[in-house]
């Protein structure tokens, strides 16, 4: 079942993985394909039967990111061939909604108008944390332009750095529409920044660090400058939290709360930088 409910499955199916370009790929396979057999469940089963009968997929997916190739050769020893018709579109179904935070990047505008974290945000939340007027910014895991799009109208430039080629091309295309002249989007990765040293004013991001956070925040710092800040803005869902990130407040970043309109207790932080 949906975890978050953004999608709904009926909508999607394995073709969607068409549309998956090679950060999301290797980041899917690499994952589903180093399971032992006992923790093998029934959507990974799923998957397997769907792509073992796409086999132009199979093809795609290992030229596009080669470092998938091992974990998804390793996924398709999973696939049952009885599955079949009724049984396996219903499965389809179910796994599209299961797998819905890597689906729906493939539908920017869906995950505009349906995910909540960022349906319910406000804006003020960014603008209480930093002030980013006439300020270079960065903004790292983009995304659909949560916060870049706050942040354009004060700030000097705003660089959206985003990983899913789907949906730098969702910025870009309102970019465009908008006629924003101060925003520049771009690929990149929190642990590969593509920018130099001491480059921005603030450098901002949401629902990104949480993976490797001394190596994340390290990076973030790299490119910030003397006197900067960083700040981490997150969505406003649903989730009750029983506190602030302590891997981020250990790291002496300033955590500010808010209750969020649909429930959620919602921590946003920010840290000084001084080199």
């Amino acid at each position: 079942m949906a975890r978050y409910n953004w999608i709904d499955g009926n909508d999607f199916s394995i073709r969607h993985f068409y549309l998956m370009d090679r950060w999301l790929l290797a980041m899917i396979f690499e994952h589903n394909g180093n399971k032992k057999k006992e923790e093998v469940s029934e959507h990974t089963v799923t998957l397997a039967t769907l792509l073992k009968r796409h086999e132009d997929l199979i093809y795609v997916i290992k030229k596009r990111a080669p470092e998938a190739t091992q974990g998804l050769d390793a996924l398709l020893e999973h696939a049952d061939d009885a599955l079949k018709g009724d049984v396996l579109r219903k499965r389809e179904i179910n796994l599209m909604e299961a797998m819905e935070t890597d689906v729906i990047y493939m539908e920017p505008e869906i995950m505009a108008s349906q995910a909540n974290y960022i349906t319910a945000w406000e804006e003020k939340h960014l603008h209480d944390l930093v002030d980013v007027t006439d300020k270079v910014v960065l903004d790292l895991g983009a995304g659909t332009g949560r916060l870049t799009f706050a942040a354009a109208p004060k700030a000097k430039r705003v660089y959206a750095s985003e990983p899913v080629d789907r949906l730098r091309e969702y910025m870009r295309d309102k970019v465009k529409e908008q006629g924003i002249k101060n925003v520049k989007v771009q690929d990149g990765f929190v642990l590969d920044i593509p920018h130099e040293d001491d480059t921005f004013d603030v450098v901002m991001s949401g629902h990104v660090v949480g993976d490797h956070y001394e190596e994340e925040i390290n990076e973030m710092i790299r490119v910030t400058k003397d006197g900067g800040m960083i700040v981490i803005c997150n969505g406003d869902d649903d989730i009750k939290r029983k506190g602030p990130d302590k891997e981020l407040t250990s790291r002496g970043f300033e955590a500010f709360y808010h209750e969020s309109p649909i429930g959620g207790d919602i921590y946003n932080y920010t840290l000084k930088v001084n080199k």
